[in-house]
């Protein structure tokens, strides 16, 4: 999506916002790439085999729990677990009003326009879903954001409160969720605790043919459905979209605020965060991995908080970079993959499906931990080299130039103009 800033000042003054200007916000691009970069670390494990995420001793296809893969485990549980997700949920909700914003002030109505792009979005998510990866979260992001678009005229502050609550409500859903459903909790009980049925029917799935998986993602579509929208993601990226475009609002994503504030951010955000999540996971070890402790107790709420925090002190982080200007390069090269977000989240999927599903290598269920870091860290470096030079010679993204061709119903230029 397009974003538009206006520059002035001094040179660590950042941009003003301004939605005619045409050029985009350089801020939001950088940690966007840095959001779509991080968030491989947690998709990964859903890629390569049976998983729980909140047992990591449940399932030893991902690596036993100990030594190196303990290590592993526990420090991208730390810095990664929820962290990215809550970054690129406020970006979204920051995306909605940034276009809107642009549309209304040149008097064109946005509604329609959002309408047609959540649709599309949609369709795009669906067919992920069914053809790629049963991890899909565009379906939540465009119907979601449908409802994030009806309250984004309100002031950052309500914006803020809004969202606090939504994240709130899935936190008393999973808090009573043991009282309201006994047959749903014996079977996520038998889940986190490695069912072998379970392992067994899914290494079968996706070792198997490809039409066998796309069968089992409509068999389990109803479910994932009723999982997304009614107790969790739902209420989470909704809340966090509210809360992305109250930071839009107060000058957060683009850079405006003063350095002692991004570091303050930084430093808070990410030593509080890091911390309530680190004592999160000692208290889960030393109870033993409690089922209903860490699905539905106090385990639960630490990474859900901390989340948070962590996420806050990762923007301050990246804004503050991009004050001062440093690591040019590397920000050069995250700007242009957060440009092309869209086109790398399915990247991913594609690369993904091809390493560890059968109709692939067929490497489900036998690539550790330590392997699965080696594939993000290649898959890193491929997109932070490729997004400069595909750029360079075109205009967006692939799948950004065909989302913003059918929302427009017009065919956009692709190609940059040859000098």
């Amino acid at each position: 999506m397009n974003h538009d800033a206006e520059t002035s000042g001094g040179p660590h003054a950042p941009p003003r916002l301004v939605a005619t200007t045409g050029r985009r916000i350089q801020s939001i691009d950088t940690l966007r790439g840095f959001a779509l970069l991080g968030i491989l670390i947690m998709n990964i494990p859903f890629f390569a085999a049976p998983y729980v995420l909140e047992n990591p001793t449940a399932y030893p296809a991902n690596g036993s729990f100990v030594g190196g893969e303990r290590w592993i485990w526990s420090l991208s549980h730390i810095v990664a677990d929820q962290k990215f997700m809550t970054l690129f949920s406020p970006l979204y909700g920051a995306g909605i009003l940034l276009l809107t914003l642009r549309r209304e002030e040149r008097g064109r109505p946005a509604g329609a326009l959002f309408l047609f792009r959540s649709l599309w979005l949609l369709l795009f998510g669906l067919l992920h879903y069914f053809l790629l990866w049963d991890g899909d979260i565009l379906m939540v992001y465009a119907l979601t954001g449908m409802g994030a678009f009806l309250v984004r005229r309100h002031p950052p502050a309500m914006l803020l409160a809004l969202g606090l609550i939504l994240l709130s409500v899935h936190m008393f859903i999973m808090l009573g969720v043991p009282e309201g459903s006994e047959e749903l909790v014996r079977e996520l009980e038998r889940d986190f605790h490695g069912d072998p049925e379970y392992i067994a029917h899914s290494i079968e799935i996706f070792q198997g043919p490809y039409a066998g998986q796309i069968q089992y993602r409509f068999w389990e579509f109803g479910d994932f459905f009723l999982f997304l929208f009614g107790g969790w993601a739902f209420w989470r990226a909704g809340g966090l979209m509210l809360m992305g475009m109250a930071a839009l609002k107060w000058g957060v994503l683009t850079a405006e605020r003063s350095d002692r504030f991004y570091l303050a951010l930084a430093l808070l955000g990410m030593g509080c965060g890091w911390l309530t999540v680190a004592g999160g996971l000692w208290d889960k070890m030393h109870r033993g991995w409690d089922f209903y402790h860490v699905s539905f107790g106090l385990g639960y709420l630490y990474n859900y908080w901390g989340s948070l925090l962590v996420s806050a002190g990762y923007i301050g982080a990246v804004m503050l970079a991009e004050r001062r200007e440093w690591l040019p390069s590397l920000r050069a090269r995250l700007t242009a993959v957060g440009r092309m977000a869209f086109t790398h989240y399915i990247l991913h999927s594609l690369i993904c499906g091809f390493i560890f599903y059968g109709y692939g290598l067929g490497l489900y269920a036998q690539v550790n931990r330590a392997g699965q870091m080696g594939i993000v860290l290649a898959i890193w470096l491929f997109q932070l080299w490729i997004s400069p030079w595909w750029l360079a010679r075109f205009r967006f993204g692939p799948l950004e130039w065909l989302w913003r061709t059918l929302t427009y119903r017009t065919s956009v230029p692709f190609r940059q103009a040859t000098p």
